[in-house]
Formats: structure tokens, C-alpha cells, sequence
């Protein structure tokens, strides 16, 4: 298991435990930053696999263009509420 597992599957299992089935992401914000960064500001919710509101949560993603595609460099979750 690598470093970038061993700090997700604990939430995983957090929101499994919860009954979580899904996220869908709302963009609020989208900036190109240069050719090989981006800025995706947004709000992110999440369903019970029955299908009601788990919860919500707002997130900024820094994005990096690897040879391979645009990956996640950094994520930032806040309160949707505050923003």
C-alpha cells in the first residue's frame, strides 16, 4: 500500500460505514493557472448509496497536466457553508 492509500482508506472507510455511495462535484470556479496547472473550486456531495444527502463539503483542487492527463496535486476540504 502506498502513502497516498494509507491516508484515503481510513475516510473511505469512514463514509462506507456511513452508507456512502457516491459524490457528484458542483464547479464553482475554474482557473487555468499556466499550461500545466489549474485551480477547480467547488462543492462536493455526497449520497448514501440509497440515495438521500450523506453530507457536503466545499473543495478546491490544485490540478497538475502529467503526460497521462490532469492529476490531483493538492485538496483543500472546507466547510460549504463559510464560503
Amino acid at each position: 500500500m502506498d502513502s497516498r492509500q494509507k491516508l484515503v482508506s481510513p475516510t473511505m472507510e469512514g463514509f462506507r460505514a456511513r452508507g456512502f455511495g457516491r459524490t457528484e462535484l458542483s464547479v464553482r470556479n475554474l482557473k487555468l493557472l499556466s499550461a500545466t496547472a489549474s485551480l477547480v473550486e467547488g462543492v462536493a456531495r455526497r449520497y448514501k448509496l440509497d440515495g438521500p444527502e450523506l453530507d457536503q463539503a466545499g473543495v478546491t483542487y490544485v490540478l497538475h497536466k502529467a503526460n497521462s492527463g490532469w492529476k490531483i496535486a493538492v485538496i483543500v476540504i472546507y466547510d460549504a457553508e463559510e464560503r
